[in-house]
């Protein structure tokens, strides 16, 4: 499967990746923690065709300038979407999301529901921020305790094959190895961020159509306690299971999730001649 990525570009301290032409529906992408805007490979392309897709590589990813303080809010990585937004041009925009890039995603809709047509959560990571605060500090300085003792590339090679459904083919495998473009600060300041986030307490004041993907096989983020408990607090919700897949259903099973961005765009009344 060719694979190309459009060259990374700057724009409001934040490094992103776009495709599409820029009179186009913008359609917005937000990686998870261990990964980064080359994440979205298999969107740039056949989405572009419909789209203005922009992928950003988030505050302490890739070459985007961390934010301050070693426990950045939810809402700063809101705002720092906002920036990259208006220094792009782009008023409104469909955003899409995989894992960790949940809460940003729902914070900013929140924020900024003028600005959201939509949103298309996959492998949608609740957050830890319902849990006891004991609970969640342990639980993010176990993440970051495990970077700083592996480093984020055989981290990203001892967690590739649960990510993925059994089966998944090895060139998906590969592209989760890559460390290309992580770093502890950045991942660390990430997981805290997760500790605070609580994307079904969020998502119950967000009016715009949500779609949530998720794989049956996701055991980093099992539907019950993530997906479908986001769904089900969302007032506008759709929720598609998707089988055979893991937690990343944009590299499992592209052309699902690719067809479910265009329903999106088809729902929402931006439908354009490709």
């Amino acid at each position: 499967m060719t694979t190309p990525l459009p060259a990374q570009q700057t724009a409001a301290n934040i490094t992103y990746r776009e495709s599409g032409r820029s009179d186009a529906p913008a359609l917005v992408l937000l990686h998870g923690i261990g990964s980064t805007s080359a994440g979205w490979r298999l969107q740039y392309e056949p989405l572009g065709r419909h789209f203005r897709v922009i992928a950003w590589d988030a505050p302490g990813y890739g070459g985007s300038k961390p934010l301050s303080g070693e426990t950045p809010s939810v809402e700063g990585y809101a705002q720092s979407l906002a920036n990259l937004m208006d220094s792009l041009n782009v008023e409104q925009a469909i955003l899409g999301t995989n894992s960790w890039g949940t809460p940003t995603a729902v914070a900013f809709a929140r924020l900024y529901p003028q600005r959201v047509r939509a949103l298309i959560l996959g492998g949608p990571a609740a957050g830890w921020g319902s849990a006891p605060k004991s609970e969640r500090e342990q639980r993010a300085a176990a993440r970051i305790e495990r970077v700083k003792l592996l480093g984020m590339k055989q981290m990203r090679e001892e967690d590739a094959s649960d990510l993925v459904a059994p089966g998944t083919r090895a060139e998906v495998i590969q592209w989760i190895t890559s460390a290309e473009g992580l770093n502890a600060e950045g991942y660390a300041q990430a997981a805290r961020m997760l500790a605070q986030a609580d994307v079904a307490r969020e998502i119950a004041s967000v009016q715009c159509p949500v779609r949530v993907v998720s794989g049956e096989k996701d055991t980093r983020t099992p539907p019950e306690t993530n997906a479908k408990r986001i769904a089900a607090a969302a007032p506008n919700a759709t929720l598609q299971m998707v089988p055979d897949c893991g937690h990343l259903p944009h590299l499992e099973h592209p052309e699902v999730f690719n067809a479910s961005v265009l329903e999106v765009l088809r729902a929402v009344g931006q439908t354009r001649a490709a």
